[in-house]
């Protein structure tokens, strides 16, 4: 309970009141998914804790959903300041509450009753894994584009289909406005340029499957609130389509890359490039131009800065195995605890396998093999069909050592029993 009081009422993770959702909202805001399955993970030990007392599901439902409800009133009266209420909320904690009862009901299922059930779970388990893969590739993939275009259609083709120009839009809708001066944006080989503060807009007839964009700018924004400099946007009839393809920007003094994805349409969190101390010693009105240059494909993010004062770049493979990124924002791709949230995520992911496959007895050893020519089968195909990259050496390393970690754990805990 401490636990959720400090997520849902500490005074941090403040909303700017420009991208505030409607209060008592039922699909909040843009990662309306992300924070669903955030608020379920959530409340699940809430509900494990409830169950274990003897409490009936419908019991738990009602205090997980009671008690959610009181944080909302809460929040809807400004306690704490600049955070919004939502039914959303109250629902996916109520499921939160729920799945801590199914865990409880499922505790036998850590010990098979025979070596048919333990083959079942293991298996079971690898295929959803390999799901789980195709779901966050599918996720990280571009709208549209050429990964999307019709059988035998040549890049000719596609690149005559695709036309670019100059947004009719006169700001980015939900992002603040740019107080340095951007003089030139080239997206793609097309090229705009203004001499004044705010974004330098693009407006593109489809989404491209790649994007290069390269920004010339003076000067930095005085707050520190994510402003974008270059903007690249589809443009669908006579309002058009305000939603980015890509931005880049600055945030606190840092570079940033933002792309949306299919993930962003599904309500999930896509990874960010950050690329921190670009505008750090900089005036706001430092005539010393920066150039900023973005990558974004299917299976890579890119982004790097040249002025006098600073030279860098950084790089994000878009893997399979970046899934615990898209479903939460707490930990990000390049924050601190990025390689903890990473090995957690896979040890969720591969521990159980050994864990049950290990239990299979004589069979273990065919069990865990063939579980494993799933995964690598699977892995392999996600980058031919969706245009990720390919899981790394060292993924590949890390996870094969968590199955066999959950194998000993399995192996000791049925001598044990």
């Amino acid at each position: 309970m401490l636990l959720v009081l400090l997520a849902t009422l500490a005074p941090y993770g403040a909303i700017d009141v420009a991208s505030m959702p409607p209060r008592w909202c039922l699909a909040c805001g843009g990662l309306w998914l992300t924070d669903g399955i955030s608020n379920v993970v959530l409340f699940a030990p809430f509900g494990l804790a409830l169950a274990m007392l003897g409490l009936r599901w419908w019991v738990v439902l009602l205090l997980s959903a009671g008690f959610s409800l009181g944080v909302e009133w809460l929040q809807s009266i400004g306690v704490p300041p600049a955070r919004s209420a939502a039914w959303a909320d109250v629902v996916a904690n109520g499921l939160g509450g729920l799945v801590g009862v199914w865990v409880l009901a499922l505790r036998g299922w850590l010990f098979p009753a025979s070596w048919r059930v333990a083959v079942r779970l293991a298996w079971g388990w690898a295929a959803g894994v390999v799901l789980l893969f195709a779901l966050t590739s599918a996720a990280l993939g571009p709208r549209s584009g050429e990964l999307d275009a019709p059988w035998g259609e040549s890049a000719l083709d596609r690149t005559a289909r695709t036309t670019y120009g100059v947004s009719a839009l006169p700001f980015t809708p939900g992002h603040g406005w740019f107080g340095g001066l951007a003089d030139t944006l080239v997206v793609n080989g097309f090229t705009t340029t203004h001499r004044g503060t705010g974004p330098l807009m693009v407006a593109v007839s489809r989404e491209p499957a790649t994007v290069a964009m390269r920004v010339v700018l003076r000067g930095r924004e005085e707050g520190g609130a994510l402003v974008p400099i270059g903007y690249l946007h589809v443009s669908r009839g006579e309002a058009g389509d305000s939603s980015a393809v890509a931005f880049v920007g600055e945030e606190d003094l840092a570079a940033k890359l933002v792309v949306t994805r299919r993930a962003w349409d599904w309500g999930l969190a896509m990874p960010t490039l950050s690329l921190p101390g670009v505008f750090a010693g900089r005036s706001v009105a430092d005539p010393r131009p920066v150039v900023l240059e973005a990558w974004s494909a299917p299976d890579t993010l890119r982004l790097s800065a040249t002025s006098a004062a600073f030279t860098g770049s950084r790089a994000m493979a878009l893997t399979p195995v970046i899934g615990w990124a898209l479903i939460q924002t707490v930990f990000s791709i390049g924050g601190n605890f990025e390689l903890l949230a990473h090995i957690c995520w896979l040890a969720a992911l591969m521990v159980p396998i050994g864990w049950w496959g290990i239990q299979a007895a004589a069979r273990s050893g065919r069990v865990l093999g063939i579980a494993m020519l799933w995964l690598w089968v699977g892995a392999a195909a996600m980058p031919r069909f969706f245009g990720v990259a390919p899981i790394g050496a060292r993924d590949w390393v890390i996870m094969m050592a968590l199955l066999a970690a959950g194998a000993a754990a399995g192996r000791y805990a049925v001598r044990r029993s």
